[in-house]
Formats: C-alpha cells, structure tokens, sequence
C-alpha cells in the first residue's frame, strides 16, 4: 500500500518535471527546482527504502528514541479560556495591524509586543527581535525581491 502511495507521488512530480522543463526559468524556478525534482528524488529514494525494507519499523522501534513529548497535565478551565482568548486576542490584533498599518510596520511591532508581553523577554531582545524582522520583511521582500506588499489604510507609502 505504502509503495502504491509513493508511486502515485513519483508519478505526479514526474509529470510536473516534464512539464514544467520547457517553462521560462523565472516561471520554473519555485515549481521546478524546488518541488518536483527534490520530489522526484525523495521518492525514489522511499521507493528504495520500501523495496529493500531499509531500516523496517521494527528495527527502528527497537532501537529508536521517543521524540515527542508527552504530557498528562490536565489545566482548569479558567487558564485554557485564558491561553485560548489571549492567542485569538494577538491573531486578530495581529490582522487589524496589518490592516490598518500594512505588513511592513505591524509584523516588526507584533512581534515587538509579542515578545515583551507574552514571551517575557527583555526591553533589548524585544528590539532586537522587531528590527529582524523588519529587515527580513523589507530587506528581503521589498527591496531584494520587489516585491511590494499592499500599504495599510492609515499609513501608505
């Protein structure tokens, strides 16, 4: 069943391959070679695992480690009503933000307030963290890659 799958997969990023090959390389770039020729590749390496039962799960439960993190604590449901109005409470803040002052100002000040209000860090890291991100969001977006975002409806440029 598991090779079914993985054939089907192998099959879809080989047409998008043969497709996409004689598209223009601007057009091409993010489908092409970030997609469906790593996609090609990993399938056929999960169609080699597959078919030469390469690491079976039995060996791996035997000597693999447990990576998840389980976690009995059971909250009152005060703090669960709390933690679930104080995320939508920075979701929607977060979207009002970027509508009223556009993506370029209000990620940098979410992530400012996020990080001294919620996340308890110092005034200097706050900062720190802000202006990453507005150099991301700027430097990356709008000028390297011009990429220009829709202006908010108080603050346009």
């Amino acid at each position: 069943m598991t090779a079914n799958f993985t054939l089907l997969f192998l099959a879809i990023f080989v047409g998008a391959t043969y497709w996409g090959w004689t598209w223009p390389y601007i057009a091409k770039m993010m489908p092409l070679y970030v997609a469906a020729i790593p996609g090609v590749i990993l399938t056929l390496v999960q169609l080699y695992r597959d078919g030469t039962q390469w690491e079976s799960q039995e060996k791996n439960r035997a000597k693999g480690i447990e990576m998840d993190e389980v976690h009995n604590i059971k909250l009152d449901r005060q703090t669960e009503l709390w933690r679930t109005l104080a995320f939508f409470g920075w979701f929607i803040g977060g979207a009002v933000g970027v509508w009223l002052l556009g993506i370029i100002y209000s990620l940098p000040a979410l992530v400012f307030f996020y990080a001294l209000i919620d996340g308890k860090e110092k005034l200097h890291t706050s900062l720190i963290m802000a202006m990453v991100t507005y150099g991301l969001v700027w430097g990356l977006f709008e000028y390297t890659l011009e990429m220009r975002w829709p202006p908010g409806l108080l603050i346009g440029y």
